[in-house]
């Protein structure tokens, strides 16, 4: 006489094949989740140090030497690229016309060197008063 199996052991194929496609969506979905913190903490890096960078560079301009007007660019030592553009903005008048402070006005743009397309912007206004000439 033959036994008949009445309780079956494992699964079929059919059901390890659905556990196998429903894990492999479950890791898929968390493997984007974590890179895309890894890419969301690149991005605030290169913020910080653009913004770091970018205001230091602005804040020495015209201070130390003469502005450099037009455009110029260079490399940060991080290698971060930064172009500069600066233009005469109008003077400030005193009594009797004689001009007290001229302003201009500097737009630095920072890029990261990966070419993707990041950049960080800054402009600003600066008014740098005029030295009393001697003899007037």
């Amino acid at each position: 006489m033959r036994h008949r199996l009445t309780s079956r052991r494992g699964f079929s194929l059919i059901e390890a094949l659905a556990a196998f496609a429903i894990l492999a969506m479950s890791l898929g979905q968390l493997l984007n989740g974590v890179s895309g913190g890894v890419r969301n903490e690149a991005r605030a890096d290169f913020l910080l140090r653009a913004a770091r960078q970018g205001a230091a560079h602005l804040d020495a301009l015209g201070v130390d030497g003469p502005v450099p007007f037009g455009q110029t660019s260079g490399r940060y030592a991080d290698g971060l690229y930064w172009f500069l553009t600066v233009t005469a903005g109008p003077n400030v008048g005193g009594p009797g016309g004689q001009p007290l402070a001229s302003s201009f006005r500097a737009e630095l743009v920072i890029k990261k060197p990966s070419g993707f397309g990041e950049t960080y912007r800054l402009a600003t206004l600066k008014v740098k008063s005029i030295e009393p000439q001697m003899g007037q």
